[in-house]
């Protein structure tokens, strides 16, 4: 029998990925466009904390969560690390920020078993 952290460590694996309509982004050429991800671990939640300059949390955190947890429907990355600043100067605040606050949401178990 696995242990209980293997337990939830299934839970997470098994959850389907989250998606987020976001139209700013969207074109004649696009058509619709989603944003993919599975809700931020603690642990990712530091490693974006890390890699954000002391005088820069406040501002940059919503942009560095999203190049890691933003996803095609295919699972994987949107962005890469290097596009924080086009990110931030031509990303749309609202949307960084509207996909950021998804992604730290915290999925209840109903959720997680797709219930």
């Amino acid at each position: 029998m696995p242990s209980f952290i293997e337990q939830i460590q299934a839970i997470y694996d098994s959850m389907p990925l989250e998606k987020l309509q976001v139209p700013e982004w969207e074109t004649a050429e696009t058509g619709e466009v989603f944003v993919y991800y599975k809700p931020a671990t603690q642990h990712e939640l530091e490693l974006v904390t890390r890699e954000i300059p002391e005088n820069a949390k406040g501002s940059r955190f919503n942009v560095q969560l999203v190049i890691l947890k933003a996803l095609d429907s295919e699972g994987r990355r949107l962005f890469v690390n290097g596009d924080a600043d086009k990110l931030s100067r031509k990303g749309f605040a609202n949307v960084v920020n509207r996909l950021a606050n998804a992604m730290v949401k915290t999925p209840t178990i109903e959720g997680a078993e797709g219930n």
